[in-house]
């Protein structure tokens, strides 16, 4: 647990690189934490490393399924990657948890305006 704690301290500190090193650490020593893997992800996107963002979110949500911000958070680093169906899935699927996530609602609704005039 000490590293997930410094590893999230790191991260809101804006040390990407030590927040990386610490999370890592953590979801090695527990690979039950989903929210360790989220930070993960949040801290390789942060660094513009799209695919480990998805890989670190999609274990997240292999753990917690049912949790809308990891679906939120995946769809993101896909947008960011130019993976806009997969993007545009993960943004419903936030949605489909929860209905009144106004955050992932915004983003689906940008995308596909962004598609449209594409």
């Amino acid at each position: 647990m000490e590293h997930y704690k410094l590893g999230v301290e790191a991260f809101k500190a804006g040390d990407l690189d030590k927040a990386i090193e610490e999370l890592e650490v953590a979801t090695q020593q527990d690979h039950q934490n989903h929210k360790a893997f989220s930070y993960l992800g949040a801290a390789y996107a942060s660094k513009e490393r799209y695919n480990a963002a998805i890989g670190a979110f999609k274990t997240a949500e292999q753990i917690a399924p049912k949790v809308a911000s990891i679906h939120y958070n995946i769809a993101q680093a896909y947008e960011a990657s130019g993976i806009h169906s997969e993007a545009e899935f993960e943004y419903e699927r936030a949605l489909e948890i929860d209905p009144n996530y106004e955050k992932a609602r915004e983003a689906l609704a940008k995308l596909k305006q962004k598609l449209h005039h594409i």
